[in-house]
């Protein structure tokens, strides 16, 4: 496969892998509630959203996509646990089952009869489908699934912008703005996300490597795919974001998981709510295969040591994916959230630590994870 093709190909999978549910909502809702000041909640938005994620996908890249030796910095027990709660939390019991809730949202208006429950089944149906065959999860998504979402999404950007009514002036501050994104960026879970993105990319662009390639040769395409990648997710915010702003007036009272199918019947019209719809339940889709496959192979690898086999793992995945995601889409924030706010800081300080432990040898990442943990914790359950 000639270079350039498996560079896009993989840029647009690590964007399709990271825009599914919450990045279909939040910055629709940084918008609605930022308004006018809006840019500033976009700037706090590509901050934990977009550069904060690809600071440890740059991190991880120089680690050569190993999990274990970047989590291992913090020993080997705490790397285990750590990496079983961030599994988990974007795997069955937390985005993966939002991924679900959202998809409903968006097709819900086109099927008012079609029940949670039944909608929750199918969609894990597809999901065990589609990882099935996991080496091939990089070449559906990046290939089929993305320019999918991306026509539809751009749709929807251009002729939503379009036509945009004037924005609603708020009496909230710049900086007020700017925090709105900044903490709802935390929620997209994308740093978390971004450690294990980076292994599977990585592994499939080593694999289409010629034999005569060297190190140096996977460290340049996984930064240039690194880079497509953060650039259409940031172009993507910042078009949402300002969706959100101009049509906050129409989205009052809405749940969150249906802000951008009211949208595109403003836009758009009924006739192409489908395009919308389906393009919602595609990004969702995506984001929930890869988060699945991911927590599949740990469950399967180290938690049971290959006790059981992978198709009983992908089963009792999907069975606990099915039963979280009953909660609904608003529970399932507010139980990310509260775990968010004390460790994304921490892991940042992890992201930040393991990059100069690469570049420069200082060994600062225990202590800068640790620390801001400490702090964090005491902060909010202590002060």
């Amino acid at each position: 496969m000639p270079y350039k093709r498996v560079v896009l190909t993989s840029g647009f999978a690590m964007f399709s892998m990271f825009f599914g549910s919450g990045n279909l909502v939040f910055p629709l809702l940084i918008g609605k509630e930022t308004l006018d000041v809006s840019m500033y909640g976009t700037l706090g938005l590509i901050g934990t959203a977009v550069i904060v994620p690809f600071l440890g996908l740059f991190g991880m890249i120089l680690y050569n996509g190993d999990t274990r030796a970047y989590f291992n910095k913090l020993g080997r027990v705490p790397a285990f646990l750590l990496t079983l709660l961030m599994l988990s939390l974007m795997g069955p019991f937390g985005v993966v089952p939002r991924c679900i809730t959202v998809a409903y949202g968006g097709l819900n208006v086109l099927y008012p009869d079609m029940g949670f429950m039944g909608f929750s089944l199918g969609f894990c149906a597809l999901v065990t489908l589609l990882i099935w065959r996991s080496n091939r999860v990089v070449d559906v998504i990046g290939l089929i699934l993305t320019p999918f979402k991306l026509g539809g999404l751009l749709l929807l950007l251009l002729v939503g912008l379009y036509y945009a009514p004037p924005v609603t002036s708020t009496t909230i501050s710049s900086g007020t703005g700017f925090f709105t994104g900044l903490h709802l960026g935390y929620q997209t879970m994308d740093l978390m996300a971004a450690f294990f993105f980076s292994a599977t990319t990585v592994a499939y662009l080593r694999q289409n490597l010629r034999k005569s390639d060297d190190g140096e040769v996977l460290f340049k395409i996984s930064l240039y795919s690194l880079l497509i990648g953060a650039a259409l997710l940031a172009m993507a915010y910042i078009g949402f974001v300002a969706l959100g702003a101009y049509y906050a007036p129409d989205l009052a009272g809405v749940k969150p998981e249906s802000l951008l199918v009211v949208i595109a019947d403003k836009t758009l019209g009924t006739l192409a709510l489908p395009i919308v719809g389906y393009t919602m339940a595609v990004a969702c889709l995506a984001t929930a295969v890869i988060l699945t496959i991911l927590f599949v192979d740990f469950l399967h690898k180290e938690i049971l040591k290959g006790k059981i086999g992978e198709k009983a793992a992908i089963f009792i995945t999907i069975g606990a994916t099915f039963a979280i995601s009953l909660l609904g889409f608003s529970k399932i924030c507010s139980g990310l959230g509260e775990i968010l706010e004390v460790t994304y800081p921490a892991l940042i300080g992890l992201a930040v630590g393991n990059i100069l432990a690469r570049m420069t040898k200082i060994e600062l990442s225990r202590y800068a994870f640790w620390g801001i943990l400490i702090l964090n914790v005491a902060y909010k359950y202590i002060y």
